[in-house]
Formats: structure tokens, sequence, C-alpha cells
């Protein structure tokens, strides 16, 4: 029998397609306001928007500087003239709307949750993850929600993992495995906090940092011999 009794998976990148949310967003949301839009504008968004987010993350921007400000940075690049407040206001209903799973997740959550406490821990806007989270085939499934925007303040600072903790019953940090794509807010947040980690690198990236996770996985898939063999 595995030890962990909680699995926590993060929730962009990790169970949903965010690439794939993100891009239907911002194209539905360029339609609204009369402007073009191809690959390279969403490619451009996203030279814009990852660096905001690791600002985020330590704790240097806020979401909702954040979320205006990526914005007015687009407009500024492509030379266009509109309010990026409303953009942003319009872009997070439709990001909200996209509740689109990665391959396998639905499975691997149904099976995990027969044995196991499930908890999705998120460092994404409220508005948005509450709606694909409440939309999606997996809510059922899940016993917890922490969302970074909610609480304020977000991994890897360990006063996330502690609110966590708080909401799953305060469980021994040897039963708890975290799981995630970010090397930078979902495993180093998880080593400083004392509990395992899984890094899920699908696309294979080097890990340059000296963020040493207990489990590297490249498919969904292999979290079920983890979990139960661990």
């Amino acid at each position: 029998m595995s030890r962990y009794r909680w699995i926590v998976f993060d929730a962009d990148g990790t169970l949903f397609d965010y690439e794939r949310a993100e891009l239907g967003a911002l194209a539905q949301t360029f339609r609204q306001y009369g402007l073009d839009f191809d690959a390279q504008v969403h490619q451009l968004f996203g030279e814009i928007n990852k660096p905001l987010w690791v600002e985020f993350e330590q704790g240097r921007l806020s979401t909702q500087r954040l979320r205006v400000q990526r914005f007015e940075e687009l407009a500024a690049a492509l030379e266009v003239d509109f309010c990026a407040s409303d953009v942003s206001d319009d872009y997070l209903l439709n990001l909200g709307a996209q509740c689109v799973l990665l391959p396998g997740a639905r499975g691997l959550v149904e099976d995990l949750s027969r044995d196991h406490g499930l908890a999705l821990a998120t460092n994404g806007i409220a508005v948005v993850q509450r709606s694909r989270f409440s939309a999606s085939s997996i809510k059922a499934h899940f016993k917890a929600l922490v969302i970074s925007d909610e609480i304020g303040v977000a991994k890897p600072n360990p006063g996330f993992f502690s609110e966590l903790f708080s909401r799953i019953g305060d469980p021994d940090r040897s039963e708890v495995l975290m799981v995630g794509d970010s090397l930078s807010s979902d495993i180093a947040g998880g080593v400083g906090f004392g509990i395992d980690t899984c890094w899920f690198n699908p696309s294979g990236q080097l890990n340059g940092s000296s963020v040493v996770p207990t489990y590297v996985i490249s498919d969904l898939s292999e979290i079920l011999e983890i979990a139960r063999g661990a």
C-alpha cells in the first residue's frame, strides 16, 4: 500500500490543458475587439505573460496588476490601442469557460480518488480557476481546492502549503505528494515544505535549477505506479 494518503495536483499544465485554453480565450477576445490574431500574437503574449507570473510567484507583483499589465505590454508591442483593463476582464471570462483536460487526466483522477484524498493547488486567478474547475468532469473527485488569489499567498511560499495542509486535515508530511509541471512553484514549494514532489515534465526539459524533485515523469499515467507502489 502506498504511503501517500494525499495527492496534491497543480492545475494548469498538469491536469488542465492551459495552452489550448489560453489560445482559445485569446482568439475569442481578439475577435470581440475586432483585432487580428494569429500564432505570432499568441507567442508574443506568452513571452510577456510568463515573466510576469514569475514576478508574482516571487511576491513582487499582485494578480490585480499582472492581469492588466500583460495586456498593456501586449498593446504596446502590437502598436494597437485598446483599454487593457477591459480586454483583461473579457479575456478572463473567456478563459474561465475553457476547461479542457490533458490526455489521461480524467481517468487518472478517477483511479486515484478511490484510494487517495485529492487536492487541487493553483496559483491561478480565482474567477478563472473556480469557473473552470466547477465546469470540469473531475470536480467531484477533489476534497480541497486552494487558490493563491483567494488566500493571498502563492506557491512556492510555505504559507500556501500551510493553508493547503490545514484544509486537508494536517496530515503527516510524509503522506503527501505534490504533483506539478513547474519547478519554480510546485516542486520548489513542495521541497521547501518538506513533502515529496513529482515533476510532470512531458517535454523533457532539462532541470537547470537546484530544485531536486522526488520523481520525474513524462506521462500522467506514471503517477499511478508512484501512488500505489511508493
